[in-house]
């Protein structure tokens, strides 16, 4: 079995390791059932707080405590993130709940990607430069492996937009004023049908939380994360990564 990059449908899963992430997923639930679940998992979730992040002049914005967001209007503050970093992003994020405190590191940019995972202070990451292949490194046990890259590998691990279809709803928590966007994922890149769910600032739409949600389950078997800072890619991270260091597996 070849290691992949942890795709969106290992985030569903909860994969906890970088190599050998792979994730199946059975639909077992209507629609009706995953818009109900997916609402009550956003909504019992506390909003990240502001980070400031050089990158992203406004986020160092303070929450004003109310929205004018219109959850039947035709603005959809997704589409304004997906302008700004749509394949060109650097986010970090951190997981919540079941996934509490693993630290998450994501950079596309030009077909090219790179993704670290950080749990209980142990790194590992992997990175698909465009040349073909995919370099897992893992800091930790100082090895790594080198895989075959169908091309398609930084798609599947674009979390924030590589599988993210068409909008469903939205809902305003009043209570955090936060903005709640919800989307069905798309299960041929997921591996999975369910929810992605965007959680927005109400005051100033800086992207707060991303919620994963496989259809037919409940918050429980939600994925948390929190966005600690969002701004564009760094193409240092993007290239063949020094394995002299390390041995290979």
């Amino acid at each position: 079995m070849n290691k992949k990059m942890v795709t969106i449908i290992a985030a569903l899963a909860m994969c906890t390791a970088m190599a050998g992430c792979t994730g199946s997923y059975t639909a077992s639930s209507s629609k009706a059932e995953t818009t109900t679940t997916t609402t009550a998992a956003a909504e019992s979730a506390a909003p990240a707080e502001s980070t400031a992040d050089e990158s992203t002049a406004d986020s160092t914005s303070t929450n004003a405590g109310t929205t004018d967001y219109d959850v039947d209007g035709d603005f959809r503050a997704f589409e304004q993130l997906k302008d700004k970093y749509d394949g060109n992003y650097l986010a970090n994020l951190t997981g919540q709940m079941s996934n509490n405190g693993t630290k998450y590191t994501i950079c596309i940019k030009d077909g090219k990607a790179y993704q670290a995972l950080t749990v209980q202070g142990m790194k590992s990451y992997t990175v698909c430069p465009g040349d073909g292949k995919l370099y897992n490194v893992s800091e930790g046990t100082t090895t790594y492996s080198i895989e075959d890259d169908d091309g398609n590998q930084w798609k599947s691990a674009d979390i924030l937009f590589g599988a993210t279809l068409d909008f469903d709803h939205a809902y305003i928590d009043t209570t955090t004023n936060v903005v709640h966007e919800y989307y069905n994922l798309d299960s041929s890149v997921s591996g999975g049908e369910g929810q992605i769910v965007y959680g927005f600032d109400g005051a100033t739409y800086d992207l707060k939380q991303v919620v994963l949600l496989p259809e037919g389950t409940d918050e429980s078997s939600a994925v948390y994360f929190t966005v600690d800072s969002m701004g564009e890619a760094d193409d240092s991270l993007l290239a063949v990564p020094d394995l002299s260091a390390y041995t290979k597996e």
